[in-house]
């Protein structure tokens, strides 16, 4: 038994020893076309010279400072540039290891904000079920995803839960077309807890780990936005996955211009080179501070790292030269235009969605209903890719019924060529389950 522990003992796992853009290369020489971006973070794709050198550089000259002491010049330029991609009122950055990091600032941050104002009663979040906002506890206390709380439920916040808006299966009886009962459910929700008890609604543009690629319709962030401000709940858009171009805007929810009062990112920001993720913040929520002269009683070891602030200024800097934003959203339409014209044959798919270069794909069975959870089809059809060589996520969600998908959520440097390529083997794929059950 090896000594590094493994998530799941049952699997097989190829040692990959190098990368070279989208592609991951095993000892053996085996290459994978990387479908999920490693952990949807590797945006730029593998074995950038130009961000390695950045990090050994800034190594050399600052490593390390702590940011209870001091600050640095990469973290202070990252900020600005940050404030200028973001909307206009939010123009504050907070940096830290990650998106779990980042959901937990969010939430202390937004606590303390009411405490300032002297709501004190506001602690509750309120999010979705199928939502995943991180694997800390409060960040567990805030996602919806059953399979993944029930093991430590005890530890976890008591925070509510609402519907997700998912046409395709809604549970509230939209039949395909929304009507805003899910986001309506928000209202309800705060009025059930009290409104002078939550404190922030926390929610993905677009949601990934928990469903397959879903994006709500153009009212319904409006509809949140107007419910957060009537109750006075701050408005968190979790946009870990979805920032730094990953659905053709650099921030999701540019496409329902609607803004948030804090904004989390991560992933993309450093695309996979340094642990890098954090939170942009509303003037106000820093002007509320700034006023009380109050100490936010919140920190990690590696708040405002140099090394990661700097890969992230390198990351930008190479997205802006590259038109990176623009490629996701031509090169995501275009993959999506071609998965609904080569993968909709097949009698196992019953939708294709996407968002940029983001791509679901709901697989039911021959009678169109949803696999038994037992077969586990989800995980078997990427398996099968695998073996292909290609990476993606397949997911079969039995903690709530909602069946089996395939994820396609490759590097944003990924070629139309490159697209093909790996739609060709899920296609492969595909025809294999249709052909052996």
């Amino acid at each position: 038994m090896p000594s590094l522990f493994f998530r799941d003992p049952q699997q097989e796992y190829p040692v990959i020893a190098r990368g070279e853009g989208i592609h991951l290369i095993d000892e053996q020489g085996r290459r994978y076309i990387d479908g999920t971006s490693g952990a949807g973070n590797v945006t730029l794709g593998h074995g950038r010279e130009r961000i390695a050198d950045v990090l050994r550089q800034q190594g050399s000259e600052l490593a390390y400072c702590f940011s209870a002491f001091f600050t640095n010049r990469p973290a202070l330029e990252l900020a600005e540039r940050l404030a200028a991609l973001a909307p206009p009122d939010l123009n504050h950055a907070y940096f830290v290891s990650g998106g779990s990091e980042a959901i937990e600032t969010a939430i202390k941050l937004a606590r303390q904000y009411h405490l300032l104002r002297g709501k004190q009663g506001k602690h509750q979040v309120i999010s979705r079920w199928r939502s995943y906002h991180g694997a800390s506890l409060a960040a567990m206390s805030a996602t919806g995803l059953p399979s993944m709380r029930s093991p430590f439920e005890p530890l976890l916040a008591d925070f509510p839960h609402i519907a997700p808006c998912y046409p395709y299966r809604c549970e509230l009886g939209c039949e395909g077309v929304c009507h805003l009962a899910c986001a309506q459910q928000l209202e309800q929700a705060i009025l059930d807890a009290g409104a002078d008890n939550v404190a922030a609604f926390v929610a993905e543009p677009v949601v990934v780990a928990g469903m397959a690629a879903v994006a709500p319709p153009p009212e319904y962030f409006a509809e949140i936005r107007r419910i957060c401000d009537t109750h006075d709940v701050l408005f968190i858009a979790d946009e870990v996955i979805t920032g730094y171009g990953r659905t053709g805007r650099h921030f999701a929810m540019e496409h329902w211009d609607v803004d948030a009062d804090i904004i989390l990112f991560g992933k993309g920001a450093s695309s996979g080179y340094a642990p890098l993720g954090g939170i942009v913040i509303h003037d106000r929520i820093v002007e509320a501070f700034a006023r009380e002269q109050a100490f936010f009683a919140h920190i990690f070891t590696y708040v405002n790292n140099p090394m990661a602030a700097r890969v992230g200024l390198e990351v930008l800097d190479i997205m802006a030269e590259e038109g990176t934003v623009t490629q996701a959203r031509d090169t995501g339409a275009y993959a999506l235009q071609q998965a609904r014209g080569l993968l909709s044959r097949h009698s196992c798919v019953s939708e294709i969605r996407g968002s940029g270069l983001l791509l679901g794909i709901e697989l039911v069975g021959p009678d169109g209903a949803v696999f038994a959870p037992e077969q586990h089809v989800g995980q078997k059809v990427a398996k099968m890719c695998l073996q292909r060589g290609l990476v993606v996520a397949g997911v079969t969600a039995t903690d709530w019924g909602g069946g089996d998908d395939l994820r396609f959520y490759p590097p944003l440097i990924i070629t139309p060529a490159e697209v093909d390529e790996a739609l060709d083997i899920i296609d492969e794929a595909l025809t294999h389950l249709e052909a052996t059950g």
